[in-house]
């Protein structure tokens, strides 16, 4: 009864376009529990298809997720109801205690007043549309992701094996070893890795990396087993160096496409399942033992474990004069100045040559015709080839040798052992198949 008519109308009305709403509201803030990043919960409202637009608002209260989140849908909430309109309206000074962000009723609809302006003997309102139940919600917020520690100041040490073994690929058909280095922490940009053949009086630079190889040991001892089979019976158990590092399950045909190659002390394997029991222990089954002509042998607790994937090592050509030498490498992580050292012997296993299959001996006579299948370095499957430094076969019976290129040779009966032997021009002569005859 106290509006007062100003000349035009008592009061006015205004409505906006549902449009106008945003159909995503934002609230950045400062989690309770979170760390010095803004965190964000979002209300999203779907009831205006013609609504595409999004509202960000930030503030740096300190708010648990839940109450975030309470935020973000009431302010929407609030803006959905506001969108009905805006009234204008004047009072007299017998309501002068009315001041913004009161609520009241007019006409039985709920008002927030949201501008006062005063005047000789009334007040000027502008107020919008209100709801109670705007202000109720049983939203729950998204939790925070849990802060990550600050990366440490102290430079982590890197881990270096030395790998004498058979090679990976064609490419690296020539005299040399494979490195796998890896970092003890997370603080790690790379390594370079040092040689010398003086046994540390000189250094000189072999290689870099910034990959880090997935390695560990033996943390319970491994029976040997033959490797003309898969080994179901025995569980190879291992400790990688850091949290982080995974192994991957992989099928018998993926193994035999080469996934999951790994290296325990000087044996190369396969291993399909992998079960991880501890945040660094994993338990490997279904083990393909003594791959590329590697030993099948048992192995102690504490031998060293390599995953053998290519992008993660390298392969470092060695010099003919280094075979059988003692060599000694040095790794240090980039931005320290010294690191751990290790000496081994370098065997030339990348050259070493396999042994033949298929041997067969039957007499003729007073002959003795000899066939056998040559094992080839190179390829896999049915494309199979020599090394570049093969240069032939050599046969040995009692005292008697022959050597050729062919996978047939006649040779005068005598009894005894028959041997056979691939030769390589490098490493000499491979691992014997033999027979008795």
């Amino acid at each position: 009864e106290d509006l007062i008519d100003d000349g035009e109308e008592i009061e006015r009305s205004t409505r906006r376009d549902p449009i106008t709403v945003p159909r995503v509201i934002n609230l950045q803030y400062y989690d309770t529990e979170g760390g010095l990043t803004a965190d964000k919960q979002t209300s999203d409202r779907s009831l205006d298809s013609r609504s595409v637009s999004e509202n960000t608002t930030e503030t740096t209260v300190i708010m648990r997720a839940n109450d975030a989140a309470k935020v973000a849908v009431i302010s929407h909430k609030v803006a959905i109801e506001e969108q009905r309109g805006e009234k204008k309206f004047s009072l007299p000074d017998s309501w002068l205690e009315l001041t913004t962000a009161d609520v009241i009723l007019l006409d039985g609809e709920r008002l927030r007043i949201t501008e006062c302006e005063i005047d000789d003997g009334q007040q000027n309102y502008k107020a919008v549309y209100d709801r109670a139940s705007a202000y109720e919600t049983e939203i729950q917020g998204i939790p925070i992701s849990e802060p990550s520690e600050p990366p440490g100041l102290v430079i982590s040490e890197s881990r270096m094996e030395f790998i004498d073994s058979h090679i990976l690929r064609s490419s690296d058909d020539t005299l040399g070893y494979y490195v796998a280095v890896s970092s003890v922490g997370l603080n790690w940009t790379g390594a370079v890795v040092e040689i010398s053949k003086d046994g540390g009086a000189n250094w000189i630079d072999s290689d870099s990396t910034t990959s880090n190889a997935v390695m560990g040991s033996l943390t319970a001892p491994l029976p040997a087993h033959t490797h003309w089979y898969r080994d179901d019976v025995n569980t190879l158990t291992v400790q990688l160096l850091r949290d982080d590092m995974e192994l991957i399950p992989a099928t018998m045909t993926e193994m035999l496409n080469r996934a999951n190659l790994a290296l325990i002390g000087d044996e190369l394997i396969n291993f399909s399942g992998a079960n991880q029991i501890s945040e660094t222990e994993w338990e490997l089954t279904g083990l393909l033992r003594g791959r590329k002509g590697s030993a099948a042998v048992s192995h102690s607790s504490g031998e060293r474990f390599v995953l053998m994937d290519q992008l993660s090592l390298a392969f470092v050509e060695a010099e003919l004069f280094e075979l059988n030498r003692e060599l000694t490498f040095r790794v240090t992580s980039f931005g320290l100045t010294d690191g751990p050292t290790t000496t081994v012997t370098f065997l030339g296993r990348s050259q070493q040559e396999r042994q033949p299959a298929y041997l067969k001996a039957v007499r003729s006579g007073s002959n003795l015709n000899v066939s056998w299948q040559g094992v080839g370095r190179l390829g896999g499957g049915a494309s199979v080839a020599m090394g570049a430094y093969f240069t032939g076969f050599r046969i040995t019976l009692g005292a008697s040798t022959w050597t050729t290129t062919d996978r047939f040779i006649t040779i005068p009966y005598a009894a005894g052992t028959l041997s056979v032997q691939q030769i390589n021009s490098i490493t000499g002569l491979g691992p014997a198949a033999t027979v008795t005859v």
